[in-house]
C-alpha cells in the first residue's frame, strides 16, 4: 500500500512531468534534432550519454550543454561510435552498461542520413547505407538494448522516423521505405515488449529548421516557400518542437502510450488539397504562419 501511496504522491506532483533521474541514450546528439532531445532530456532532469561517430563533436557538445545549463558533469556522458555497424553498437551498448551498471530507462534511435535522387539514380550503396543507417540501426540497438531497458525504471524507446515514413513527401523512395520500416518496427516492438513493461513509440518529424536545411534553403530558397504553403501551419518545424514531443514519450505522463506514431509535421500529413492552403473563401491563398509556442 506503502508503494502505491508514494507512486501517488509523486504523480499529484507533477513528478510525471520530470525526467528526473533518467538514464537516457541519444544517437545522432550532436546536432539537429538529437541535440535539442539531449538539451531537452537534460533540462527535465535526466542523465544523458551523447552518442555520434566524432569523438571532437561531442566533447564540444558535452561541454557546452554542461556551461548552458549548468548540470553536474556526471549528468552528461558521450561515446564515439558507428551505431550502423555491428561494432558501433556492440561498443555502446559496453560504455552505456559501463556508466550506468547494466541498465538504461530510455533509448533514442534518432541517428538518419538520406540520399536525395530519383529511384533510377540510386546506387546499391547508397540504398545499402541508408538501409543500415535508418533502420538496421535502429532494429539492433533495440535488440541490444533490451537486456539494459529490463533492468530499467519505465523504460522505453523512441524512435524519430520521418513524416516520409507515413506519406509521400518526395524525400526519395529508400528514405521513405527505412522510415516506414522504423514505424512499423515501434507497432509490432511496442507489443512484443509490453509484458516486459518496456514502451516504444516513434514519432514522424516534417521538415525542421537544422543546420542542414538552414543550408539547404541558403540554396534553394524557393523551397522553403513552398513546403511552408503546403503545411496548413504555414512553416517548417524548429528542433525544439520535435524534441519536446520526444521527451513526453519518455516521461511518466505518457505511461499508456505504447505502440504510437506521433507525426509532428504541422497538419502536412491530415491536408487532403493537393495545392497550397488557403483560408475559407480564398482558393489558393497562403495560410497565415502560426508561430511556435513559446
Amino acid at each position: 500500500m506503502a508503494e502505491s501511496e508514494d507512486a501517488t504522491t509523486r504523480w499529484r506532483r507533477g513528478h510525471h512531468w520530470r525526467l528526473e533521474g533518467k538514464r537516457v541514450v541519444v544517437t545522432g546528439s550532436t546536432k539537429g534534432i538529437g541535440l535539442h532531445v539531449a538539451r531537452e532530456a537534460l533540462n527535465l532532469g535526466a542523465h544523458v550519454l551523447l552518442v555520434s561517430r566524432s569523438d571532437a563533436d561531442l566533447a564540444s557538445t558535452r561541454d557546452s550543454l554542461r556551461a548552458e545549463l549548468g548540470v553536474p558533469d556526471a549528468a552528461v556522458a558521450h561515446h564515439a561510435c558507428d551505431v550502423g555497424t555491428d561494432e558501433g553498437r556492440g561498443t555502446l551498448v559496453a560504455a552505456a552498461t559501463a556508466l550506468w551498471g547494466g541498465s538504461c530507462d530510455a533509448l533514442v534511435n534518432n541517428v538518419g542520413t538520406n540520399v536525395r535522387k530519383p529511384i533510377g539514380a540510386v546506387t546499391a550503396v547508397e540504398y545499402e547505407t541508408m538501409f543500415e543507417t535508418n533502420c538496421s540501426s535502429c532494429f539492433f540497438l533495440c535488440q541490444a538494448f533490451q537486456p539494459l531497458l529490463e533492468k530499467g525504471r519505465a523504460s522505453c524507446v523512441v524512435n524519430v522516423s520521418s513524416v516520409a515514413g507515413v506519406t509521400s513527401s518526395g524525400t526519395g523512395v529508400p528514405y521513405a521505405m527505412t522510415k516506414a520500416a522504423m514505424v512499423q518496427l515501434t507497432r509490432s516492438l511496442a507489443c512484443e515488449w509490453a509484458p516486459l513493461r518496456i514502451r516504444v513509440n516513434c514519432v514522424a518529424p516534417w521538415m525542421t529548421m537544422t543546420p542542414l536545411l538552414r543550408e539547404a534553403v541558403a540554396k534553394h530558397p524557393a523551397q522553403l516557400d513552398e513546403v511552408s504553403v503546403r503545411t496548413p501551419l504555414g512553416r517548417v518545424a524548429q528542433p525544439e518542437e520535435i524534441a519536446c514531443t520526444v521527451a513526453f514519450l519518455m516521461m511518466g505522463a505518457s505511461s499508456y502510450v505504447t505502440g504510437q506514431c506521433l507525426t509532428v509535421d504541422g497538419g502536412l500529413s491530415v491536408n487532403g488539397f493537393a495545392g497550397p492552403c488557403a483560408p475559407p473563401g480564398a482558393p489558393g491563398a497562403r495560410a497565415t504562419v502560426v508561430a511556435p509556442l513559446e
